[in-house]
């Protein structure tokens, strides 16, 4: 994995790795001064979208490569042996319900890691907790008054009023959810660029078999860094600053252990999108939202584990859940 990590890159792929970065890091910082810096972020997360399609065969590396050569030698094989017409469809599981076991697999280990650490954080950080429930309280407040001022205006186009003020509002929120989830472009870019660092400075501990102290140390240099750039779109009280930075670098140690175990760049990207959409779900409609969607994802990971084929022709290295 760390020799696909740090292949060579061009410097137009190096410009884009420092603006998702660094220029993700810069923006943020400076949207405590003006909103133009919080567009800026968002074109920022909407560029990483672009990058996402040059960094994951990067980080799936040898792996796909393994895949796809086990495919073609599989479909060789039946071929020669003749007890297949090669023209024949291959018995493999569905690809939907390949990507189902995945998501089901990875999106619940993060879910129940974030309710651990969530937890303890509430316990350890106070001030942080408070000030966070406040701000969904009053975020939640402020959409359903003002909704409700929408509502009682009425008059002609009052619908029309009443659904762009929602976008205004809680709008706003899920679509920069779904962004969020791009901030794993900015992890592995963060990951790719200490690799390569490391690798410049340290050329003779580079060049030693074990190489996994460097690829924790850039997980967890990226995990901290995630964990400061919560903290500083908004200026807090310190004891506020080190509960949102002690926070996500947590969560962020999760969902980096699961990039790296998982190499599948786009499958954490929907993972973290879906998990803040029902976070924000929970804040303005319904609290248990998100307790619901993990049990449904545990009961279709049961009924696809349950009623799994188990045939030489299914590729194993495709499933999370083995």
């Amino acid at each position: 994995m760390i020799d696909d990590l740090t292949q060579p890159i061009s410097k137009r792929l190096l410009l884009l790795l420092l603006l998702v970065t660094i220029g993700s890091e810069a923006a943020l910082f400076l949207s405590r001064y003006s909103y133009f810096f919080s567009e800026v972020y968002q074109a920022i997360m909407i560029i990483s979208i672009f990058v996402a399609w040059r960094l994951h065969p990067r980080l799936a590396g040898n792996e796909q490569r393994r895949l796809e050569r086990h495919s073609g030698e599989r479909e060789h094989l039946t071929e020669i042996d003749g007890t297949v017409p090669s023209s024949a469809p291959v018995n493999r599981q569905p690809f939907i319900r390949q990507m189902i076991s995945q998501f089901a697999v990875v999106f619940l280990i993060f879910y129940l890691g974030a309710i651990v650490f969530n937890f303890y954080s509430a316990i350890l950080f106070e001030d942080f907790n408070e000030s966070y429930g406040d701000y969904m309280e009053e975020s939640a407040v402020i959409m359903n008054e003002s909704l409700r001022g929408v509502a009682e205006e009425g008059g002609a186009g009052s619908v029309a009023n009443l659904i762009f003020e929602w976008f205004s509002l809680a709008g706003s929120d899920f679509y920069a959810d779904i962004l969020a989830g791009f901030e794993e472009v900015y992890r592995i870019a963060y990951i790719i660029l200490f690799l390569m660092l490391f690798k410049k400075c340290f050329p003779k501990q580079w060049e030693k078999p074990n190489r996994d102290l460097f690829l924790m140390i850039a997980l967890f240099l990226s995990s901290v860094l995630f964990g400061v750039g919560h903290a500083l779109d908004t200026p807090q009280p310190w004891t506020v600053t080190i509960g949102t930075i002690a926070t996500f670098t947590n969560l962020g140690l999760i969902l980096g252990l699961l990039l790296l175990w998982t190499r599948n760049l786009w499958l954490l990207i929907a993972v973290h999108a879906i998990y803040d959409i029902f976070m924000s779900i929970e804040w303005y409609y319904f609290e248990f939202s998100s307790l619901i969607f993990a049990g449904l994802l545990l009961l279709a990971w049961a009924i696809e584990t349950a009623t799994r084929k188990t045939t030489p022709d299914l590729n194993p290295g495709l499933r999370v859940s083995d």
